[in-house]
């Protein structure tokens, strides 16, 4: 019962005592103030970096992508199924055979 009061009490001065709850002197302020233009610039550094960082891991992905789609292409050319169910695959020195998994 003592927090539900402490929680309405907060509540009500929060209520009748706008002036202390609102926005900071830099977000509430002038729109030319050059504090206003730091926090700009610094928003939009934070936000290039995490771009930045954000597109280094789908470029990532991409490369693996890129290289598991050449590696699957160079597999489907070079082997094949005998008729035994072996996995043969061609190179320069002859056919080699692996036995099935």
């Amino acid at each position: 019962m003592k927090t539900a009061i402490a929680i309405f009490v907060v509540f009500l001065v929060f209520t009748f005592a706008p002036a202390t709850t609102t926005a900071c002197p830099v977000c509430f302020g002038a729109q030319d103030s050059p504090m206003t233009a730091g926090m700009n610039m610094a928003i939009l550094s934070m936000l290039g970096i995490v771009g930045f960082v954000l597109s280094g891991f789908v470029g990532f992905f991409l490369f693996v992508r890129r290289r598991y789609k050449r590696h699957q292409r160079m597999m489907s050319e070079s082997a094949f199924v005998h008729e035994d169910g072996s996995l043969n695959v061609k190179n320069e020195k002859g056919v080699m055979e692996w036995n099935s998994i």
